[in-house]
């Protein structure tokens, strides 16, 4: 069986460390499409109509700004895990995120993909900074995060040098007065979805089947 997975590198890291099979083709893209819906629709629409022979295309993308909703497979299920974004995919499940936000609604989450790969709150405002000047990115950066009280970082396994993850997150905090803490990840989810285990938060789309909001629910 040939098998396409699609990625976004936020799940880079954890997929390289679960181990690729032999006969999985990875395509992971830019964190930054995350902020750009419609951009990584059209993206996720052409990389599967170019995967129409293989057999299987598994796409770590979950429901994050109904991204996946209409998307279509001609001839190839697609696989999609039903979490409403990577985050409970790396916390292990919708529940698990679920329970941590009821006790932590204030939170901004980091992992080790997200500061690898995506663009944090701080650089963010240094962007902003450049284009309007320091007082009118303060009131941008306020007007998109003033409303978090911590920073979180999800460790998962495969984390090297785990002091300067930890480090990156505390220079952000600092800046934002935020607190700090750290949860433990579960990518036993992630793990299911690339070795073809059942699982009830995995869910499998027939070839010709358009996504729509009820694959997830």
């Amino acid at each position: 069986m040939k098998i396409k997975l699609i990625g976004c590198n936020s799940t880079k890291n954890e997929v390289h460390w679960l181990g690729v099979p032999q006969n999985m083709n990875c395509e992971f893209l830019d964190f930054d499409l995350h902020g750009r819906p419609s951009k990584l629709h059209e993206k996720l629409q052409e990389i599967i109509d170019q995967s129409q022979d293989y057999d299987l295309i598994i796409l770590t993308y979950n429901r994050c700004s109904n991204v996946p909703f209409n998307l279509i497979s001609p001839k190839v299920p697609l696989v999609f895990p039903k979490t409403h974004d990577c985050i409970g995919l790396l916390l292990g499940s919708n529940e698990k995120h679920m329970e941590f936000y009821q006790k932590n609604p204030a939170v901004y989450y980091f992992s080790q993909g997200w500061l690898d790969y995506g663009k944090t709150p701080y650089a963010e405002y240094l962007e902003y900074v450049e284009k309007y000047g320091e007082d009118k990115a303060k009131t941008l950066i306020n007007t998109l995060y003033g409303g978090y009280k911590k920073a979180v970082l999800i460790i998962t396994p495969g984390i090297k040098d785990i002091h300067r993850y930890r480090q990156k997150m505390k220079e952000i905090a600092d800046f934002f007065g935020w607190e700090t803490e750290e949860v433990e990840g579960d990518i036993g989810l992630l793990n299911d979805l690339i070795k073809g285990k059942e699982n009830p938060d995995i869910v499998r789309i027939p070839p010709g089947v358009r996504v729509s909001e009820e694959h997830f629910s």
